[in-house]
């Protein structure tokens, strides 16, 4: 791999530069990760066991999401003329303002 990037590198030195470093920097941290990987065995395991909690938790709500989903979706989207989230009809309502009658005179805020 390192040495594919130094072909790369000598065709034109400012622009793979970056690119270089950063291919370095990942070899260099996947080799001590390595490593250390085959120096602790707690950490080993442990690494293991926390990713495959990670991997059934994922399925796990991959398949709940499946089984629920249509029912999630349609308690917070709105079916119909209502639009998305609980939009404004575009029809007028048939409640009248406030639920007030229209006997009733709008009162000012000293009342």
């Amino acid at each position: 791999m390192a040495a594919a990037a130094e072909e790369a590198s000598a065709g034109s030195p400012g622009e793979w530069e970056a690119p270089t470093r950063l291919l370095r920097a990942l070899t260099w941290l996947g080799q001590e990760f390595m490593s250390d990987w085959e120096a602790q065995d707690l950490r080993a395991a442990l690494f293991q066991l926390l990713l495959l909690w990670l991997v059934v938790s994922l399925l796990g709500i991959q398949v709940a999401w499946r089984v629920y989903g249509n029912t999630v979706t349609g308690l917070y989207y709105r079916q119909g003329p209502g639009g998305q989230n609980g939009g404004t009809p575009d029809g007028s309502s048939h409640f009248s303002m406030w639920g007030g009658t229209t006997n009733e005179t709008m009162k000012t805020h000293r009342e």
